[in-house]
């Protein structure tokens, strides 16, 4: 079974959300072939070249066990991974860009954060600030505690910003045109979850969040579903 998760912006591992994902991926690890992380796992991450926040070590240890398992475990990019550098890649995580097409179970399914799709004011402010190489090497100049604590302020204003109350129909456009192209749709970002199955077997599938609605997606032998863990 292929799980899909997304926005749970975990600042610390002893936050309710991220205890409550890390017994759901225990939960889920006999079940589970691949799992698509799609953007904004934590409020804020930087690789930094020698120091990583100890404050979500439990929850990249459970992603770890699951590769130790023989488990693939993808990472979509969204737009609070500020940079994703060699130590996700050399803890066996298999890091995509901000948006790919990939192939399950003879599907071909289209997978982004969503990020692009959202172009309020401060998302696109938030963006230049954060893919600017020269703010990048500014930033390393910040000891790590205080750029940090920071940063993870700013990630949750920007998360605390009025949402386009037309983002939801925005999305499903989105996902309607690039479902001309392909099979299945999966996006997240809004931390809306929406399922939509249209003629010729195509879904649409917002995975939603893991902040508020705890919903996540699954494609078993073909089949699409939205589904929410109770807790």
């Amino acid at each position: 079974m292929h799980f899909f998760i997304s926005d749970a912006h975990i600042r610390t591992d002893e936050s309710y959300r991220a205890r409550v994902l890390i017994r759901f991926l225990h939960e889920n690890k006999a079940k589970m072939t691949d799992l698509y992380i799609l953007g904004d796992l934590f409020e804020f991450w930087f690789e930094y070249n020698i120091v990583f926040p100890k404050d979500y070590f439990k929850t990249l240890a459970t992603l770890y066990n699951l590769i130790q398992d023989g488990k693939t475990v993808h990472y979509i990019m969204g737009n609070h991974e500020v940079m994703i550098g060699r130590f996700l890649k050399n803890f066996g995580f298999v890091v995509h860009p901000e948006q790919t097409t990939v192939n399950i179970d003879g599907k071909t399914v289209y997978l982004a954060h969503g990020n692009k799709i959202d172009r309020r004011l401060w998302t696109n402010l938030w963006e230049k600030l954060l893919t600017s190489k020269i703010n990048h090497a500014l930033y390393r100049l910040i000891h790590p505690d205080i750029g940090v604590f920071l940063a993870q302020g700013i990630a949750y204003l920007s998360r605390k910003q009025r949402r386009n109350p037309n983002l939801r129909k925005m999305f499903e456009a989105h996902a309607r045109a690039i479902l001309k192209e392909v099979d299945i749709a999966i996006l997240a970002h809004s931390h809306i979850p929406d399922f939509k199955k249209y003629p010729g077997n195509k879904y649409y599938l917002n995975i939603g969040d893991w902040v508020s609605n705890f919903s996540y997606g699954v494609i078993d032998k073909g089949k699409v579903n939205l589904k929410y863990y109770r807790r």
